[in-house]
Order: structure tokens, then C-alpha cells, then sequence
């Protein structure tokens, strides 16, 4: 459960949310804009393609309130699994080279 601590998964997914906000909060401001919500569908880019991969089509509009939170919470729960993954890698990585180094008698 050391994953569920992950300070980087926590970071990218709050910086992720908080892509979010801004992107929903220009299309907020002029809807009517052809190009309002492109913000959005970048931001859910990783949302758009699994819904694609999963069904073979991707509706995801601006304007539906539930696909954008359901987009929101799906890339900020990728966003942290993949920070967790990395921090992992990294600590183990840091306690690999740490036990060589204590390992090793010095020379």
C-alpha cells in the first residue's frame, strides 16, 4: 500500500486537476466559441482515446457536465498510477544502488 502514499502520483494528478479547472474555466467563459472546448479535449486526450479503444467511438463533448468529470477523475487516477509507478522505480532504484554501495568494502 506504499503506492496509495505516492507524493509524485499525488502532485501529477493535483497538477492535472488543476489542468482541468483552467481548461473547463476558458470554455466556461465563452461556450459559444467554436474553439472553446478545445482546451478540454486536450486535457482529456488520455480519456477520449481509452473510451475510443474500449467502444470504437469517443462522443466527448464539453458541454456534458458527466464526461468531463468522468475524464477529470479517469486522468487524474492515470496521472497518479503513473507518478506511483515512477517513484517506485526510482526508490528501488536508490535502495539497489545504496546496498552496492555498503555492500562493497572501501578500496
Amino acid at each position: 500500500m506504499r503506492a496509495a502514499r505516492s507524493i509524485l502520483g499525488v502532485t501529477l494528478a493535483g497538477i492535472y486537476a488543476l489542468a482541468f479547472v483552467a481548461a473547463y474555466w476558458i470554455y466556461a467563459r465563452s461556450p459559444d466559441d467554436f474553439f472553446a472546448g478545445v482546451w478540454l479535449s486536450f486535457a482529456a486526450v488520455p480519456y477520449i482515446l481509452s473510451v475510443y479503444s474500449l467502444y470504437g467511438v469517443s462522443n466527448f463533448a464539453a458541454d456534458s457536465l458527466g464526461q468531463v468529470f468522468a475524464a477529470a477523475a479517469f486522468c487524474c487516477a492515470l496521472a497518479f498510477v503513473a507518478g506511483a509507478l515512477i517513484e517506485a522505480s526510482l526508490r528501488a532504484l536508490f535502495r539497489l544502488i545504496k546496498r552496492q554501495r555498503v555492500a562493497r568494502p572501501p578500496a
